[in-house]
């Protein structure tokens, strides 16, 4: 039914199958796990839906909905999946595939790739479904029919009504879509967007005067953009370190890496409309970094993210001022790069991934296509060159930062010359935090090049004055 009859006509690899079975749904699916050698999950015991878990895979089966096929179908969200075939066992115990049965047109929807709902119920009866028509239109490349966005717009709100952890399912599959900003920026027109996130909205009317028409939330937008054209053309921006960093994402959140960077873009931003102050005749946001990350903690939580990925964001959003500071000095020391991925720790790399976006989006697209190649050149050394303008001043300290995450090992991560004993028997210290202070200025002074070996490393320590 629906899902793979679906995939099958538009050729994409069928993984997951769903059956509605007539009789004992519970019993047919513990029958084909023992036969496949899955694993049998009970989904729903008052709707009698079942799983049989495959190694890449699975198999739903559920009780036959409505007395009868044409009402089970019926009660199906799009056109495209309210499709079936009648599975009828044969003699040889395999089975023969029925003709389709489409009693909605799923079909024809499929050859003009545009996905229909037959109405505002299905809608109505689990709001999910508004957020599950941008998430499928995404994955398979299909337009929404005005009709059916006119309904999503119309009953948006509900979405609220949905258990975080549904919600979250459906948000980062489409997150994780290539060009999943066009699917956002649709899903703002028809106010889905700021119904899943509703503290977005604020961001429509604030600072219009400089962002333009549609405020902060508008630069969040063309920000989700630019993350979009980063992920695919990694090679041409960072050249030689797109696999390296493709490596070092999915080290940072599994398969889903792309999506939380995604997802920490579009939140980057989200306390500047509470904290948005002028000062002086200029606007400011001062805190903003501080106060979002305490928002998209609160928001991450109440839609169910891991504590992994509430992390990764957070510390996106906390930290996302901290290049942009590091820019504005004429130089950046070897110090200040050490300390900067001291204190990000794993979520560094992706940071400066997030920065990037937000910086690129004060350039405009074509301009900034155009720049990819100039941008990718080897920025030199350490001097941030302040003469030139602010975006690209930003954008080429990433390219040093990044550089020296990944080739640069003797200050990103200097080698351990010391042990705690060894400054105890220097200093002549007992153990306590004096310990972890010394050792941390010794691992200071290597990245800055001025302690080379263990020689002179204990020669530095026992120089030390500490508390």
């Amino acid at each position: 039914m629906g899902g793979a009859l679906r995939d099958a006509a538009l050729r994409r690899p069928v993984a997951d199958v769903d059956l509605a079975c007539a009789g004992d749904a519970e019993a047919l699916a513990r029958a084909l796990a023992g036969k496949v050698g899955g694993s049998f999950v009970e989904l729903d015991e008052a709707t009698r839906v079942y799983r049989v878990a495959l190694p890449e895979g699975q198999v739903d089966v559920a009780a036959l909905q409505g007395g009868g096929i044409d009402r089970d179908l019926a009660r199906r969200d799009f056109g495209l999946n309210a499709m079936a075939r009648l599975v009828e066992p044969n003699m040889g115990g395999g089975a023969r595939l029925g003709p389709l049965l489409d009693p909605r047109g799923g079909a024809s929807d499929l050859r003009r790739r545009v996905l229909r709902a037959s109405g505002p119920e299905p809608f109505a009866e689990d709001p999910l479904r508004l957020l599950r028509a941008y998430r499928i239109a995404a994955q398979l490349g299909l337009s929404i029919d005005p009709a059916t966005r006119r309904w999503i717009r119309k009953l948006a709100a509900r979405v609220r009504r949905c258990a975080g952890e549904r919600v979250r399912a459906e948000l980062l599959s489409l997150l994780a879509e290539p060009g999943a900003h066009a699917w956002l920026r649709r899903m703002d027109e028809d106010r889905l967007l700021t119904a899943v996130f509703p503290e977005l909205e604020k961001q429509r009317r604030c600072a219009r005067g400089y962002y333009g028409a549609g405020g902060v939330l508008r630069h969040t937008l063309d920000a989700v953009e630019r993350m979009d054209l980063l992920l695919d053309r990694l090679g041409s921006v960072f050249p030689g370190l797109a696999k390296q960093i493709r490596e070092r994402v999915e080290r940072w959140n599994g398969k889903g890496g792309s999506a939380l960077l995604r997802l920490a873009v579009l939140l980057h931003d989200v306390a500047k409309p509470a904290t948005a102050r002028v000062v002086g005749g200029r606007l400011r946001f001062f805190g903003h970094d501080e106060r979002g990350a305490a928002m998209a903690r609160r928001e991450l939580g109440r839609l169910r993210l891991s504590g992994r990925e509430i992390a990764g964001v957070e510390a996106c959003v906390r930290h996302h001022l901290r290049p942009g500071n590091l820019a504005t000095n004429r130089s950046v020391t070897p110090k200040a790069i050490y300390r900067f991925f001291r204190d990000l720790g794993d979520h560094g790399v992706p940071l400066l991934l997030v920065c990037w976006a937000d910086f690129s989006s004060y350039m405009p697209l074509a301009k900034l296509r155009r720049a990819i190649p100039t941008l990718a050149k080897d920025p030199g050394p350490p001097p941030a060159d302040p003469e030139r303008g602010k975006t690209v001043r930003h954008l080429r300290l990433l390219s040093l930062l990044l550089k020296a995450y990944f080739r640069r090992a003797e200050i990103v991560r200097p080698p351990r010359l010391l042990t705690g004993h060894d400054v105890m028997k220097a200093l002549g210290i007992p153990p306590g935090p004096a310990v972890g202070k010394a050792l941390e200025r010794l691992t200071e002074a290597q990245a800055a090049g001025k302690v080379e070996d263990r020689e002179a490393a204990l020669r530095f320590v026992s120089r030390l004055r500490v508390k």
